[in-house]
């Protein structure tokens, strides 16, 4: 999906091949790893993941083992899964500060842990069930927005109910409703030509939406800690911030 090359093309602008091999007390996190995708052991591998694992949305993110063990193939094809078993562990993985260790410039990452935390790549089959989960999602859209290329994001915060989603090219569009209100119900508020900011070797982004005076801001957590919502609700009006409510529900 575009978008998602999009994060991979920034992570790789922002990381060259490692200058360093990784440091010698991270190797007992990386190798177990790297022997699970070896032996081609799926057991292994899902034992290894930290959930729920993020996918990108409209794809749900997985919660638990026996969830992963039914949907290996559309996170893993057999192309990744002998990339992670051929990496070096000097070469190809590398510490970045608090977000983990990486995998060739933020293909996979772990934790210090040796917890998968991240897998930034959608293969064929994930590709296939995104166009699926859109065609569906469209349908319960009041008609005024069930027009795009592809959706971004779904989110409730205590107050508000926000769609962002791409008309094409990165072209962004937000929605809002009430949170008393449905998704076919006309929105509150419809911005157009919001703009995304990378902050960081994470993944972590915001998008900025304007609308005179006031800007719209929704940080998106990509790697974050444990008690990290998924993002968050930013309303600006000048330099003066209005609103931050943290999503506490994201599709």
């Amino acid at each position: 999906m575009k978008y998602l090359s999009h994060i991979l093309l920034c992570l790789s602008l922002l990381f060259t091949s490692n200058t360093f091999a990784l440091d010698q007390k991270y190797h007992e996190s990386v190798l177990p790893v790297i022997a699970a995708f070896e032996g081609n052991d799926k057991a292994a591998i899902v034992s290894l993941v930290y959930y729920p694992l993020k996918r990108l949305y409209p794809i749900p993110d997985i919660k638990n083992e026996a969830e992963f063990i039914n949907r290996f193939d559309e996170v893993f094809n057999d192309e990744l899964v002998a990339a992670i078993a051929a990496s070096n562990i000097d070469t190809d993985w590398d510490k970045v500060g608090w977000r983990g260790i990486m995998l060739n410039n933020g293909v996979m990452w772990i934790d210090t842990d040796g917890k998968i935390i991240a897998v930034n790549t959608q293969n064929t089959k994930e590709q296939a069930l995104v166009k699926s989960l859109i065609e569906q999602g469209k349908q319960s859209l009041h008609a005024s927005i069930n027009n795009f290329e592809k959706p971004v994001l779904d989110w409730k915060t205590a107050n508000y109910h926000i769609r962002v989603d791409d008309l094409g090219a990165h072209n962004y569009r937000y929605a809002v409703w009430g949170i008393n209100k449905k998704p076919s119900d006309k929105p509150d508020m419809v911005l157009l030509n919001g703009d995304i900011t990378f902050e960081g070797s994470g993944g972590n982004h915001h998008y900025t939406f304007k609308n005179g005076r006031y800007s719209y801001v929704l940080q998106v957590t990509i790697i974050g800690c444990d008690t990290s919502p998924p993002g968050w609700l930013e309303v600006y009006k000048d330099d003066e911030r209005l609103l931050n409510e943290p999503v506490v529900s994201a599709n």
